[in-house]
């Protein structure tokens, strides 16, 4: 439904009200009442459109109710003057909401941004200074260090780095995706070995099993993005859960791929909020990340037509991606 419907809807609704009740009611109540559409749109609409909806009303007004009715003939110059307050009151309020809508956004951004650098300098911090710690011991001759030692020094660089690398790739992903400079390389992507790929790759303790239900068609899509995605579910429910299960099946339209975990889990009213830019579940418990390796997944699996849906029913987390057959980037 186009959204200028339904304040012309309210205003057939009032229009009609107003005529039955026309003898109760004085000509400024129905004016007054051919307000109410115009303020609707002018708070929920832009200003084009607040327009339209403000001439419909106008006319509307003096059609049905100023004499002559059934007529747009205006005989007295002072409901001219009335149609005209009506479009501008039209015109300020939605030029109110618009700086209002313009304001929430920019405090919405600063809070985004300060819990950004927040989460960076911590996130940053540890992994830096494990890296840190770890060359130090490397470096200091006084240390007689055995070829065991050294080799668990060289894993703690290598873990930090590549939390480092996580992070900032995240980062980068999420500046691409919203600024739309991530294109889509279109091919045929068959999604098990991609899984397979993906599970390769991620460093976990736990158990994971892959259930393939049917016979997994391709989908169209950007594989490197669609493995990203991927990890970046596989890894969240590696990071929160003791055992992680992999469901792959068709659905009319495309393919569905669900990751659920137990162990660590969100309360149900906070799961479905957990793909979010910037999320951190009260499940976190210290766990690293600022929360945007799901919305990721998220904004990958919506370039593809598809979605990612995330809940939880007390037991277990889970998080779905839907992938249509052929999608159109």
């Amino acid at each position: 439904m186009h959204p200028i419907i339904p304040p012309f809807l309210l205003l057939i609704a009032l229009a009609l009200i107003s005529k039955l009740f026309s003898q109760e009611l004085e000509l400024v109540n129905i004016g007054m009442i051919h307000l109410i559409p115009i303020l609707y749109a002018a708070m929920r609409l832009g200003r084009r459109d607040t327009l339209i909806v403000s001439l419909g009303s106008v006319l509307s007004f003096n059609f049905f109710f100023i004499p002559p009715t059934f007529t747009f003939t205006v005989h007295d110059l002072r409901y001219l003057f009335s149609f005209v307050i009506m479009i501008v009151v039209g015109q300020i309020v939605s030029w109110l909401s618009a700086r209002a809508a313009v304001a929430k956004e920019l405090e919405t951004s600063e809070r985004l941004q300060e819990t950004l650098l927040g989460s960076l300098s911590h996130e940053l911090r540890t992994p830096l200074s494990a890296i840190m710690g770890a060359s130090s011991g490397l470096l200091t001759e006084e240390l007689d260090l055995n070829s065991e030692q050294k080799k668990e020094l060289y894993h703690t660089i290598d873990n930090g780095a590549f939390r480092m690398r996580r992070l900032i790739d995240n980062l980068l992903d999420t500046a691409r995706l919203q600024s739309g400079m991530l294109k889509l390389k279109i091919q045929e992507c068959d999604i098990p070995e991609l899984l397979g790929s993906t599970l390769s790759k991620t460093e976990h303790t736990f158990p994971a099993t892959l259930t393939i239900k049917d016979t997994i068609g391709s989908v169209q899509g950007d594989a490197v993005l669609i493995e990203q995605a991927l990890f970046n579910l596989l890894e969240n429910a590696f990071k929160y859960g003791d055992a992680v299960n992999v469901t792959v099946e068709n659905e009319p339209i495309g393919i569905k791929i669900r990751i659920c975990n137990t162990g660590s889990i969100p309360p149900v009213h906070e799961a479905s909020m957990a793909w979010k830019a910037f999320s951190r579940l009260s499940n976190v418990q210290g766990k690293e990340g600022i929360g945007l390796g799901l919305y990721v997944a998220y904004r990958i699996a919506q370039m593809h037509d598809g979605n990612v849906e995330t809940m939880s029913d007390g037991v277990q987390f889970c998080a779905t991606m839907r992938l249509p057959y052929r999608g159109e980037g």
